[in-house]
């Protein structure tokens, strides 16, 4: 293992949020003293120095992003292709780092509506019929509630903030498993859509969460308004998972109090 103290600032850094995430909450304010300090740091710098086993290369990534364009029919330019290709980064270190795209379509609340469900529409047509479940009471955009037409999903930065986009971002899948609730990590760095474009352009990651090595995972930049069974207005949040059972993934929402640590929070890295 690399030495941690001969690392440039920015791993460095990023190597300490990990271990700030992984900390005992017994260990308070001694932190140097403790003996645990020593495990939490080894286990922090190896969930930041390992490989990911679902690396892909940008050419591949891009041919992904081709063939989605192509068979949903999405219209994206060649010009939009050419930008990427030139622009792609590197493949980002540690374990849960992926390299993906933000792909918004339309603007504000309409445009939140159109991007999840054409992500939503992917990620079925990659799985298959039989292999993609969504819940029933998970909508979009403006649906009846009590003869009302109510908003049913939003994001968490807001509305204004959704442009149509297509650019590269690199996510951590791995962050706040150990957490009070969704509520207590999400922020403006949480996953809404880019988690979407993850689960179709990873499918075999998708198929291999065990919920132990890999978690289930919340689109915490999301807030899903579920009234027939929250009571109240944007108690869930959408939530990726995957049921082994029947070989199916499943699009959901659950309530962002939950504090499971079979499920990740992530987070945009860049």
């Amino acid at each position: 293992m690399a030495n941690l103290f001969d690392m440039k600032g920015g791993r460095m850094l990023a190597i300490l949020s990990k271990i700030a995430e992984r900390m005992p909450p017994e260990i308070g304010d001694e932190v140097i003293s403790h003996p645990k300090i020593i495990d939490v740091m080894l286990e922090a710098a190896w969930v930041y120095l390992e490989d990911n086993p679902f690396e892909k290369s940008s050419s591949d990534l891009l041919a992904a992003l081709h063939r989605a364009n192509d068979e949903e029919g999405w219209g994206i330019s060649k010009e939009a292709f050419d930008r990427l290709a030139i622009t792609a980064p590197n493949w980002p270190r540690g374990k849960h780092a992926f390299l993906s795209f933000r792909i918004r379509f339309g603007e504000g609340s309409e445009g939140v509506a159109l991007t999840f469900e054409r992500h939503v529409a992917r990620i079925k047509s990659v799985f298959g019929e039989s292999g993609f479940w969504r819940w029933e009471h998970l909508h979009s955009g403006m649906m009846p509630y009590k003869g009302e037409p109510v908003n049913r999903l939003r994001l968490l930065n807001g509305d204004h903030t959704h442009n149509p986009v297509i650019e590269w971002v690199i996510v951590d899948l791995g962050t706040h498993r150990k957490r009070d609730s969704v509520t207590a990590v999400r922020d403006v760095k949480s996953l809404a859509d880019e988690l979407l474009v993850v689960a179709w352009m990873f499918p075999d990651m998708i198929r291999a969460i065990d919920y132990y090595k890999l978690p289930g995972l919340f689109a915490a930049g999301y807030e899903s308004n579920v009234h027939e069974c929250d009571g109240r207005a944007w108690q869930s949040v959408v939530v990726v998972s995957f049921h082994n059972g029947n070989r199916q993934v499943d699009v959901n929402a659950f309530d962002r109090s939950l504090g499971d640590s079979n499920f990740s929070v992530p987070v945009l890295l860049e």
